[in-house]
């Protein structure tokens, strides 16, 4: 199997029990990674502390301890800088992975060594993974990720593995408030990269309300322009493009968190 690095990033505010399972479902793949790399964005209460000392990991554990807190776009960056392997694998801090994610993954990538960039579909949950709140469908042919990445993310980050030359040879993640691997990903395509997602889900994402208030406000709508403006500069989107994704995104952010979640469960997710 090819060899891969996971990437971790976690922070203050990540709550132990949840970074606790995250790593515990890795820690059950029928796949393990080569190299466990874990960015702590900023000093970590003891909770947090506890959990990464007392996990019992399989292989050398790299530890990258930003003296603050820098957000997540900048931890990936010195995470990916730091990674010692062609592939990198992403997963959030309070998501789940299936236990053969990462098999089905490495099976794409060997039958197609051109590919770049693999995700895979995800079921999101509240509090019990396997317990369903909804669906995140992505493409899985290379044309369906280019067409999709007009007016959305393509791609599931926390079912992310990419080829760490080329993400560094795009610029690698920047800061940008939740949109670092929307960015990532389009700059990217432009230079070449070859993506596809597997069709079976590979991660238990965990959402609900949190999610939703995140995803909406007046600094949420900065990014959501400044992502439509990159879109526009590297060519992915027109100016009609980027005015329809404006027209339908925008006003949206400034609903209330639950309606704007009933819309995330009827119309982005399935």
């Amino acid at each position: 199997m090819i060899p891969f690095t996971l990437l971790f990033c976690t922070y203050a505010k990540d709550n132990p029990q949840h970074l606790t399972q995250s790593i515990d479902s890795v820690l059950k793949q029928t796949v393990l990674p080569s190299e466990w790399l874990i960015v702590k964005d900023g000093p970590l209460p003891e909770s947090l502390e506890a959990v990464i000392r007392d996990m019992s990991f399989p292989n050398d554990l790299k530890i990258v301890a930003l003296p603050k807190n820098v957000t997540l776009g900048p931890a990936r960056m010195e995470g990916i800088k730091t990674a010692s392997n062609e592939w990198v694998a992403l997963m959030d801090s309070d998501d789940v992975c299936v236990p053969d994610r990462f098999e089905k993954q490495l099976a794409l990538i060997e039958a197609d060594p051109d590919l770049c960039i693999v995700g895979g579909q995800i079921v999101e949950y509240d509090d019990i993974p396997g317990t369903v709140l909804a669906k995140r469908n992505v493409p899985t042919s290379h044309a369906g990720i280019l067409a999709r990445a007009k007016k959305r993310n393509p791609f599931s980050a926390m079912t992310v593995m990419f080829k760490r030359d080329l993400a560094l040879k795009a610029g690698g993640f920047r800061y940008h408030p939740g949109f670092e691997d929307y960015d990532l990903w389009t700059r990217m395509m432009v230079i070449g990269a070859k993506c596809a997602n597997h069709p079976d889900v590979l991660v238990h994402a965990r959402a609900g309300m949190d999610m939703y208030s995140r995803r909406r406000g007046i600094s949420y709508i900065h990014s959501e322009w400044r992502m439509q403006q990159n879109l526009k500069k590297l060519g992915i989107n027109n100016a009609f493009g980027f005015l329809r994704n404006l027209i339908l995104r925008v006003p949206i952010r400034l609903l209330p968190t639950k309606t704007l979640g009933r819309i995330y469960k009827r119309f982005a997710r399935a």
